[in-house]
């Protein structure tokens, strides 16, 4: 197994069901864009990678498939991990560990979280999501603040304004009603993220205690496999829980039960 996926991999696992320390250097470090790590934190979470509204049942391949899986789970690029694997990973796993709940614990998570879960829902205007109707809000809203001397602008402005905040009113109101692809939408995206995010935090407790991290591999490079072959069949989770290690995982372990012990989402945000 090549050893420089370690950490990255960790951090895979991390994202899809744990935690973040106060200072985001472990990202740099990685060589990773923050927005970018983020992203992968939100998505992972989700389980979906997927943009605009969610179509269920329109996907090809079994559950179990590869394809599937990537849909759900996805390991982030960290250009700069070569130069990690080589020092204290047990270290860098607690940072990882750290900033991941430090940014779900945070304003920006909540926005970007509600934000993404209207994009998701699987009702729409004329082809739009609730998320696009609300950036056309904000959008008229600063053109009229902008140009508030073009009188006959700003009240074209205002007009779309007010025509697409009648949309949106209708649109709150048929989502309060059973529609297609209801249940799976708010599934993936409760109204309150701690209930998902305690599922993914208790997920990785229950998989991380299936792995065998004494299993032999076998091939060389990116071709490895499991001697085992009920290993090879294993999901992408557990793998990658594997390939990051029993010393890191049980750092990880350990900071996920103490995070199910309190609060999952703080009532306190924290301003990044």
């Amino acid at each position: 197994m090549n050893k420089k996926k370690v950490l990255l991999i960790l951090l895979a696992t991390a994202i899809a069901t744990t935690a973040f320390k106060i200072a985001d250097d472990i990202i740099s470090k990685l060589g990773m864009q923050e927005q970018a790590a983020k992203r992968y934190i939100m998505n992972n979470l989700a389980g979906r990678f997927s943009t605009g509204p969610m179509e269920p049942g329109t996907e090809d391949g079994p559950a179990n498939s590869v394809y599937k899986q990537l849909q759900s789970f996805q390991i982030p690029r960290a250009p700069m991990l070569a130069s990690i694997i080589t020092g204290d990973k047990a270290g860098a796993a607690k940072e990882l560990c750290a900033y991941v709940k430090k940014y779900i614990n945070s304003e920006e998570f909540m926005t970007e979280y509600m934000r993404l879960r209207d994009e998701a829902m699987p009702l729409t205007d004329r082809g739009s999501s609730l998320a696009t109707l609300r950036r056309n809000i904000e959008v008229y809203q600063k053109n009229i603040n902008n140009y508030k001397t073009d009188t006959k602008y700003a009240a074209e402005q205002q007009q779309k304004l007010d025509e697409t905040q009648k949309r949106i009113n209708e649109m709150t109101e048929a989502a309060k009603k059973p529609f297609p692809g209801k249940d799976s939408w708010e599934k993936a995206y409760p109204t309150d993220p701690s209930v998902v995010i305690k599922k993914r935090l208790q997920e990785y407790i229950q998989l991380a205690a299936t792995v065998d991290f004494t299993a032999k591999l076998t091939g060389t490079g990116k071709k490895q496999t499991f001697v085992n072959p009920a290993y090879e069949k294993k999901p992408l989770k557990w793998k990658a829980v594997y390939r990051a290690g029993k010393e890191v995982n049980i750092v990880v372990t350990s900071f996920v039960k103490e995070w199910l012990k309190g609060e999952i989402i703080s009532k306190a945000k924290l301003s990044l």
